[in-house]
């Protein structure tokens, strides 16, 4: 069971921050880097990966609907931004709901480590 786990955070990180989606880094990195600095003391890890994962989720919907027509279920594709949003949100849930437990699990770990790496580093040079 832990391998699997394992090897499901190493798939979700490879997929995260080497699939040459740029700017998946740049939002996964920026929720990363919120939370990391946001949080006060370790005792907080879990709501900050929580808010990380939060933010990465917000991040992902507003490049959603930046990018541009969200096609529909018809086919068709939809023309105006508040038509474009809540094809976002559509989309988007439909992806969350597709989400297998040992992914979602994945990805918390992931970015708990993440973080906690970053607050490490965040700490040891606040303490010079």
């Amino acid at each position: 069971m832990l391998e699997t786990i394992l090897g499901d955070v190493v798939d979700v990180f490879k997929a995260t921050f080497l699939g040459g989606d740029m700017i998946s880094v740049v939002i996964a990195a920026g929720a990363i880097a919120i939370a990391a600095f946001l949080m006060q003391r370790g005792a907080q890890i879990g709501s900050m990966t929580l808010l990380a994962l939060v933010l990465f989720a917000l991040g992902g919907f507003i490049r959603g609907v930046m990018r541009g027509p969200v096609a529909t279920d018809g086919g068709s594709v939809a023309a105006q931004t508040g038509s474009r949003a809540v094809g976002q949100i559509n989309a988007s849930w439909q992806q969350f709901y597709g989400l297998e437990a040992g992914t979602l699990l994945a990805y918390f770990i992931m970015f708990l480590i993440l973080i906690f790496v970053l607050f490490g580093v965040k700490s040891a040079l606040n303490r010079g």
